[in-house]
């Protein structure tokens, strides 16, 4: 190790142990250093200069300052570099008496005929940020373009600066510029990174959805910050639909003390820092209200209960009078049935009776004229009359 090495490291190892021992110091806090011009790059040979500021221990003014780690032997607030050289491009920390080391800045020194340089490479959303078109040695340079991850997005004036206001996250990525010169110039690109402040709020409801007409509900409006900005203030608004309930206020809850049928929309919230730079949106929370659902009162448990046992009692009735009814009638087809088939037979009795009557009544009529014969005959010849019975075999003879 050289002597100047070995040097460095001792302020280093210095620096490092007053750091903790400001650690347990409830006053302690981080430096911050800014630059005359105030760009994180520069051309060779061009001045910048660099402060440091932060508390400092009654009448001590020391401040530490470190390149790359290494501590860089001086005690003012105030680093200059008259004429920069390419070997002084690295990172930039700075610590005072009262305070923790600074966040680093990163200082680039370039050789080239057009550089792009910016107010910080790392900004935080809300915060704004200037780009500069800058020709080597102040050289005129016309029609100037800015670009963004390749793409032209700006035409401005000679050796102008573009100042973007206030930054978000849609201003990440890879800038350089070009202008005209001698010769058309493109300058190096450079990367910017835009932190969020803090993240995009979502409402959330205290009670499961949907809501029971009558409860107490808070709304939340939730977000969380950038660790180093911890202890900023957000104001929060509240709105349902079009309707505004709260407008920027502190708290970031609201509160539904009875919720009705009514309350139901479509509600959502707004955070936004004090002077208005960064205001974020959440998304909707569909809100519903139920109507109340009173308990069932006792009497009407007994009637629901007495009025279904009373259908009970009728289904029944009328399903025994139904099952008697079908037994009649199925009785009484039965016995139409039967009387029908016995019907049938006497009639047929009375058909062959009246068969056997027509046979009588014809053989009747063919024995008469014999009759007739018989009587005229005996008359005649003396003969007694004696009519023989019907059916008998025998003729009975004359006495003599």
């Amino acid at each position: 190790f050289t002597a100047h090495q070995l040097g460095g490291d001792m302020w280093l190892l210095t620096a490092l142990l007053l750091w903790g021992k400001l650690g347990s110091e409830r006053v302690a806090r981080r430096a911050v250093i800014t630059l005359q011009p105030p760009w994180v790059s520069v051309f060779q040979d061009e001045q910048v200069t660099l402060l440091c500021e932060g508390p400092q221990r009654p009448g001590d003014n020391s401040t530490w300052w470190f390149l790359n780690g290494t501590a860089i032997q001086t005690l003012t607030s105030k680093y200059s570099i008259t004429a920069a050289r390419v070997s002084e491009s690295g990172e930039y920390r700075c610590q005072t008496g009262l305070s923790v080391p600074s966040d680093p800045v990163q200082l680039e020194i370039r050789r080239d005929w057009l550089l792009l340089q910016i107010s910080s490479r790392v900004v935080t959303e809300g915060e704004p940020l200037t780009l500069r078109c800058h020709a080597w040695k102040n050289k005129l340079v016309y029609n100037v373009l800015f670009y963004q991850n390749g793409k032209a997005f700006q035409f401005s004036p000679p050796n102008s600066e573009l100042t973007i206001q206030k930054t978000n996250t849609s201003h990440n990525g890879v800038y350089h510029c070009s202008g005209m010169g001698r010769h058309h110039y493109t300058s190096g690109g450079v990367t910017v990174t835009v932190k969020e402040l803090f993240s995009v709020p979502v409402l959330r409801a205290s009670l499961s959805l949907p809501l029971l007409e009558g409860n107490l509900v808070t709304l939340s409006c939730e977000t969380t910050l950038l660790p180093e900005r911890a202890g900023l203030q957000l104001y929060y608004s509240f709105y349902v639909g079009s309707k505004t309930l709260v407008d920027r206020n502190a708290s970031s809850e609201y509160q539904i003390l009875t919720a009705r049928r009514e309350d139901s929309g479509s509600y959502w919230c707004e955070a936004v820092t004090e002077d208005g730079n960064v205001l974020k949106r959440s998304p909707a929370l569909e809100l519903q209200v139920l109507g109340l659902q009173l308990p069932t009162p006792v009497w009407f448990n007994i009637l629901f209960y007495l009025s279904v046992g009373i259908i009970f009692l009728v289904n029944t009735v009328l399903c025994v009078m139904i099952h008697k009814e079908l037994q009649r009638k199925k009785k009484w087809n039965l016995e139409v049935s039967l009387a029908s088939d016995s019907g049938k037979k006497v009639t047929s009795h009375l058909q062959k009776d009246r068969y056997l009557e027509e046979e009588v009544n014809c053989l009747e009529q063919q024995e008469q004229p014999q009759e007739k014969w018989q009587l005229r005959g005996g008359h005649r010849s003396g003969l007694p009359l004696s009519l023989p019975l019907y059916g008998s075999t025998e003729a009975q003879t004359p006495k003599s």
